[in-house]
Order: C-alpha cells, then sequence, then structure tokens
C-alpha cells in the first residue's frame, strides 16, 4: 500500500486538471463514472482515484480501468474516511486545478473545458461549480440542482449566506486548496460546506447557468444516510466561523474557538437550535414531502409563536423572518402539486 502522506515529486509534463475521486464500495457505478470522465473534450487531465479499504469490486475495476489508460492513477489505502480519501488524493494531484468527482457521477462531456476556461477567465474566482441533472439509481432524471441562491458568502449576520457548489461538481484552484489546508474532519458529513465557507476566503465561488454533471442521488448515497447530522455539521461549521471573526478576525482559524463556549457572542442558543430545526425540514420537506409537512409544524410554530424573550431577540427575528419565507414557498409548492 503506498503511503500517501506526502505529494509526489515534481514532473516534466503535468497535467492541467487533477480529478481527485475518493471510493468507497462504489463498484455499482463506478466504471460509468469514470467512463464519463475519460470522454471529455479537454483531455490534459489526470484522474486521481484513492480506494478507501473497499470490500467490494471497486479495487478491480480500477486496476482495469487504469490498465487501458495511463491518465488514471490508483491509489490504495485503508479506510479513513471521506476527509483523509480527500486528503490524501489531494497530496497526489499535481495540476493547476481539481476537479472533484464521485464515483456514482456522469460528468457531461463538455464540463472540464467549460470550468477551465472559466477559472482562466476570471482569476478572482476560486471555485466554479455548475448545475447538475439530477437522476435516480436507474439513471432516469429528476429535475435541475443548483449550488443554492447566494453568490456571496456573509458572516456579519445571522442567518448566514454561504455560497455554494455541488461538490462532485466542482473546480478549485489548487493554490486555494493548500492555503486553507485542504479538507477539515471537524464537522462530519459537512466537510465540503466547510470547505466552501474557507474558501471564501481565497476568492469567489461562481455556478454558471449550465449543467454539467448527472447527479446521482440514491439510498446508498452519504448525504441521504445523514441527512440531519449533515445539517447540524453544516449550521455548525457557519457558527465556527462567525465566532472566528467575531473573536479573532480571521476565518482561517475557525477550528479554535469553542462552539459552546463562545455562543452567546454570535447568536442565541435558543436562536441557534432552532435554525437547525429549520435547515433538516427544508431538506426532509425535499426528499419527503409528507414527512416534510408533519415538520412543517414545528417551523411554523417556531414562526408565529416566538416566547416574549424572542421578540429581542434580533436574531431569532430574523431567522422568523427567512423560516415564513420558506413555509409560504412549501405551501405554495404543495398548492402547486410540488411544482416550483
Amino acid at each position: 500500500m503506498p503511503d500517501l502522506s506526502k505529494s509526489d515529486p515534481p514532473m516534466p509534463d503535468l497535467p492541467r486538471v487533477s480529478v481527485l475521486m475518493p471510493v468507497y464500495n462504489g463498484a455499482r457505478f463506478l466504471e460509468s463514472a469514470v467512463r464519463s470522465v475519460l470522454d471529455q473534450t479537454f483531455a490534459d487531465f489526470e484522474l486521481v482515484a484513492v480506494d478507501d479499504g473497499s470490500t467490494d469490486e471497486t479495487p478491480r475495476l480500477l486496476a482495469e480501468l487504469a490498465a487501458g489508460d495511463g491518465r488514471i492513477r490508483v491509489f490504495r489505502q485503508e479506510n479513513t474516511g471521506i476527509v483523509g480519501a480527500l486528503n490524501n488524493g489531494l497530496a497526489r494531484c499535481r495540476g493547476e486545478y481539481i476537479a472533484r468527482m464521485d464515483g456514482d457521477d456522469l460528468c457531461l462531456p463538455e464540463r472540464f473545458a467549460e470550468q477551465v476556461a472559466h477559472l482562466d477567465r476570471h482569476p478572482g474566482c476560486v471555485l466554479v461549480g455548475g448545475l447538475a441533472q439530477s437522476i435516480d439509481e436507474s439513471g432516469a432524471p429528476r429535475g435541475i440542482v443548483s449550488g443554492g441562491p447566494h453568490r456571496r458568502t456573509r458572516l456579519d449576520i445571522f442567518p448566514p449566506r454561504i455560497a455554494v457548489s455541488i461538490h462532485p461538481l466542482v473546480m478549485i484552484r489548487r493554490a486555494a486548496l493548500e492555503a486553507i489546508g485542504g479538507y477539515r474532519a471537524d464537522f462530519p458529513h459537512a466537510e465540503d460546506y466547510d470547505l466552501y465557507i474557507r474558501l471564501s476566503t481565497q476568492g469567489r465561488i461562481d455556478n454558471p447557468d449550465r449543467v454539467m454533471l448527472k447527479y446521482r442521488t440514491h439510498g446508498g448515497s452519504v448525504s441521504t444516510r445523514n441527512l440531519e447530522a449533515q445539517e447540524l455539521a453544516a449550521a455548525r461549521s457557519e457558527l465556527s466561523a462567525m465566532l472566528n471573526r467575531e473573536i479573532n478576525g480571521d476565518l482561517l482559524e475557525g477550528g479554535n474557538v469553542s462552539l459552546s463556549r463562545d455562543l452567546v457572542r454570535v447568536v442565541s442558543q435558543r436562536a441557534f437550535a432552532t435554525y437547525v430545526r429549520y435547515r433538516i425540514w427544508r431538506r426532509v420537506h425535499a426528499a419527503d414531502r409528507a414527512r416534510g409537512r408533519s415538520l412543517r409544524r414545528e417551523i411554523v410554530g417556531a414562526t408565529l409563536s416566538p416566547r416574549p424573550a424572542d421578540l429581542l431577540d434580533a436574531a431569532y427575528n430574523r431567522l422568523r423572518l427567512r423560516m415564513a419565507a420558506g413555509v409560504a414557498r412549501s405551501i405554495y409548492r404543495d398548492l402547486r402539486g410540488g411544482r416550483p
């Protein structure tokens, strides 16, 4: 098993793009995902596949694919989880730009060409994403997925505004990733969200209005299985950055603050807990409308029946306005049979 703790030494003819693909027991969709990378119209890339201790057919499939295309470099390690696999793979990447990819999604042929051109044209952009076509396990289309409504990250308000993208769709400047120290394990299942927040210190996150990926959602995906834990971790990563901004003025040291001790510096315990429930409800409602309608009653209660102390809490009142707008949109969609 190779030592992934150190980067490869400089080599001639370095690829422009390194495609970073961590895989764990992903044999079911792996070959089609890799083929979609190899079929890109932009050919100056390497595919760095990190097998995170798979116990299925993943090692065999990766070996066969690498034997057929010299651009594929496979590294096998003991299972560390997604953050360890990402950072170990990042240490092996040699390209100027890092393109993320998962082993169950499908790149559209022009994805790399369009993203490289965008980063070349916009030096102030450190991460470029786009839109994705959501598909189910069989590949049937389900809808268009975006990176979210916010174009800029703002940590001076609560709830904060975070510019994000779709993680397996992003292309990032390697220099920016290295400047923030890569991925962190502090926020389980939200390592990408934490990454977006820290990358905002380096430049813009752009999401061109172009579909560049078929994004597969299925019961086995990490985000589906860990929805509530993921939303709690994402909210904690926001709070960590907000606290650090308040205390140190330097977002890059966000891990040094104590969430429990310093929470009241930016938001009350009740406002934060309500915010986490609201985030969970939004995700649940999008995936399971019946369960979402049940949870919506809790959000409506928190919006319309605040405690007396809440009326004096500016952060909680801003949250109430956001929740009211979210509830109104969900009711409108229900009335239209789920259509936006």
